[in-house]
């Protein structure tokens, strides 16, 4: 399944739906810029979820360091991965406070590899970055995110989640 028009209008609504800023200060002073991701796909049963899957969480874990003013917020102050219903804006609102904050919205999906034997399955990855503008109380869809990483043996979405975070550090950067 590609996304689809209504599929990219829903992760903006369901991002937007998530958070509700309140002009508090960034509870971690080394944080300038925050992300949130949200995963809807055939996995979450088409459900919203906020929070990073078990393979995005072990790479997070390993390679946040290479991202030290990017952090994450998750939808709770469980740090689990919770539905779009289920987050806490004031908790949200209450880590990000003022600071930039952006939006990695995506889903996983199966597709068909054409190789030297006839082919073979593998995940694919894509998404959407936003960045959530105070002014209008919405997200802004900013770029796709698209994973290249077509193989059997590592995750898509990992490989999403790091595309996703260079593009917001390039942000910074400019």
């Amino acid at each position: 399944m590609k996304p689809t028009t209504a599929l990219l209008a829903f992760l903006l609504v369901a991002s937007t739906a998530a958070v509700r800023l309140s002009s508090q200060h960034p509870a971690n002073k080394a944080c300038k810029t925050y992300f949130i991701v949200t995963e809807k796909d055939e996995t979450t049963v088409n459900l919203n979820m906020i929070g990073l899957n078990e393979p995005q969480g072990k790479w997070y874990k390993k390679h946040a360091g290479e991202f030290p003013s990017i952090c994450l917020v998750n939808g709770d102050a469980s740090g689990k991965r919770v539905t779009v219903d289920g987050a806490s804006e004031s908790y949200i609102g209450s880590v990000v406070g003022d600071a930039p904050l952006y939006s990695i919205a995506w889903e996983e999906h199966k597709v068909f590899v054409p190789d030297d034997n006839g082919g073979h399955y593998a995940w694919s990855a894509n998404g959407i970055l936003s960045r959530w503008d105070q002014t209008k109380q919405d997200f802004v869809a900013l770029a796709p995110i698209h994973s290249t990483n077509r193989t059997i043996f590592t995750s898509s979405s990992t490989s999403l989640l790091k595309d996703g975070l260079q593009e917001v550090q390039n942000r910074i950067n400019q």
